[in-house]
């Protein structure tokens, strides 16, 4: 993945860790935010005959300028791109031309939080006949970092946030096979927005917006 924009920097005062359920975000300031999520999950959702985007980039883009306070749902989960725009890392796996013959696919990441936490990239073509993954590390980057535990998002963190990545392995499994992929390495990547039911990615020169999925990953006895 590519560097994107550099996160902001809020100095001045020690961040805390505290549970999520203790990170609220105000009635008043919450309810624009919350109608332009929704607005854009509607616009993305498979099958959707609104699809407007034009809308969608300005949806993302009045996001990423209200700078919310970070909800943890969007830090936990399988969630799979809805709508894409640019050179996304896994864009030309579900690209127009590979969807044209490999039947429903689709990607996205499946985030589990830990010290540090675990990313999964995920994809799958050929209604599941063909299931490609790369597994690493991801932690916020310091800026957004809780200063007593710093892989977990500080407090009072806003969106956008940016996290490194660190990609430990990947493999591919296909006609009853399974084969390793040999990708290793550091990468970036910013949150503008997430909620429960929507998060918008930028990343590799693109930006992605995802929403919740029911992706398993493959049981080791079909390996």
């Amino acid at each position: 993945m590519a560097p994107s924009r550099a996160p902001v920097v809020r100095g001045g005062t020690t961040r805390r860790r505290v549970p999520a359920a203790r990170i609220l975000v105000p009635r008043a300031s919450a309810e624009p935010v919350t109608s332009l999520a929704a607005e854009l999950a509607s616009l993305v959702a498979r099958g959707s005959r609104a699809r407007d985007d034009a809308r969608v980039i300005a949806i993302v883009d009045e996001l990423e300028r209200a700078r919310p306070p970070v909800n943890p749902c969007a830090l936990t989960g399988a969630y799979e791109v809805a709508w894409s725009d640019g050179t996304m890392a896994w864009r030309a796996l579900v690209a127009r031309g590979v969807s044209a013959i490999a039947g429903r696919s689709r990607a996205g990441q499946w985030f589990t939080p830990g010290t540090p936490g675990r990313a999964l990239n995920f994809a799958e073509l050929f209604d599941k006949s063909v299931v490609i993954t790369a597994e690493g590390t991801f932690r916020p980057k310091p800026a957004d970092a809780d200063a007593a535990a710093p892989h977990e998002v500080a407090r009072d963190a806003r969106y956008p946030i940016g996290f490194d990545v660190r990609i430990e392995r990947g493999d591919v499994r296909a006609f009853g096979r399974r084969w390793a992929l040999p990708i290793r390495g550091p990468g970036e990547f910013q949150m503008l927005y997430g909620d429960a039911d929507v998060r918008v990615f930028r990343s590799s020169g693109g930006v992605a917006v995802q929403v919740p999925s029911d992706w398993q990953r493959p049981a080791e006895d079909e390996e």
